[in-house]
């Protein structure tokens, strides 16, 4: 998952906007990755991400 620190001083929504560049890089990844694995893999994939973001 994407993390982000905060600077001193710096306003919220641009930490935000940081975020999201990150976030939406990897979620690319992410679903670059999955066009190519058969239902069985997704399946163990998406158990194996959400019990790591726990």
């Amino acid at each position: 998952m994407a993390t982000v620190v905060v600077k001193a001083g710096e306003p919220l929504d641009k930490a935000l906007k940081r975020f999201n560049k990150v976030s939406s890089v990897k979620r690319k990844e992410a679903r670059k990755r999955e066009h190519w694995m058969s239902k069985k893999e997704k399946r163990r994939y998406k158990q194996e991400q959400s019990r790591s973001f726990r």
